[in-house]
């Protein structure tokens, strides 16, 4: 039987979360990561639309993105494993779990998109081991050969310039501001007493504006960001969300790499 395969942007912090759910349902699977532009060219030879990332293959059966593995992973789950109240005994903690997940991923997560790509790709030494590490050979020689071109498909795609990225990140600041607060109070988890997918979530959405330690999705190199990104990345690591984003990745990610196998191509 075929091993179960992942489908990858390598940076994506969806991505991350993928991974982060599969090892702790216990999931093997190979991932292809994929540099930006190829991953929707790669979606597309599945037979998926471009946004339907991370996507999962098991069985013939495909997953693209995670409110569609989420569900068929919990469904499999022992109770002590699963990340979700019960939508019926516990509504009301599953709805504050969905309300916090979506705010982290989507709210908060597309600014973290957005200000990190705006200033990253200025600088291709910086970003390139980023979107190129474990892709195959030929995105990583275009996208070296062609990074302003690369870069200039993204910026449009992602509708970037100076004043969105701006925006962008007074968005991570009232991001930062809401959990503060949340956290106060001086709680372990965001909602009730144990690990929710609230925490995954705002984790793996956050955890590039400090550089999270356990990231498996390839983060820059603090020492070689430009000044102004390493502040902003410092400040927000000292302040209880960015603390906690580490704690969450310190106590409940196991230790692992890409799970790449070399030579698959496509």
């Amino acid at each position: 039987m075929a091993k179960p395969l992942l489908i990858t942007l390598l940076p994506s912090a969806d991505v991350d979360l993928g991974r982060w759910l599969l090892s702790h349902y216990g999931v093997t699977y190979t991932e292809r990561p994929h540099a930006p532009i190829f991953h929707v060219l790669a979606l597309k030879f599945w037979g998926v639309g471009a946004n339907d990332y991370p996507l999962f293959m098991r069985e013939g059966k495909k997953f693209g993105g995670i409110d569609k593995l989420l569900p068929m992973l919990e469904a499999e789950a022992t109770s002590a494993l699963k990340l979700l109240p019960d939508q019926d005994r516990e509504a009301a903690l599953y709805q504050e779990v969905h309300d916090l997940e979506h705010y982290a991923r989507w709210d908060m997560g597309e600014a973290v998109v957005n200000w990190s790509y705006w200033n990253l790709l200025k600088y291709k030494s910086v970003v390139c081991p980023s979107i190129t590490t474990d892709v195959p050979w030929y995105e990583k020689l275009t996208c070296l050969l062609a990074f302003r071109v690369i870069r200039a498909l993204m910026y449009k795609g992602l509708k970037l310039d100076q004043t969105a990225a701006d925006a962008a990140l007074q968005k991570i600041y009232a991001g930062w501001d809401k959990f503060d607060q949340i956290l106060s109070d001086g709680r372990q988890y965001l909602v009730g007493d144990r690990l929710t997918f609230a925490d995954l979530a705002l984790a793996t959405s956050g955890g590039p504006m400090i550089l999270a330690q356990g990231y498996h999705g390839m983060l820059p190199n603090h020492a070689l960001c430009p000044v102004f990104m390493q502040k902003v990345y410092q400040d927000l690591r000292q302040r209880p969300t960015g603390r906690f984003i580490q704690r969450i990745y310190d106590d409940h990610r196991a230790s692992q790499l890409l799970c790449v196998k070399p030579g698959l191509l496509s």
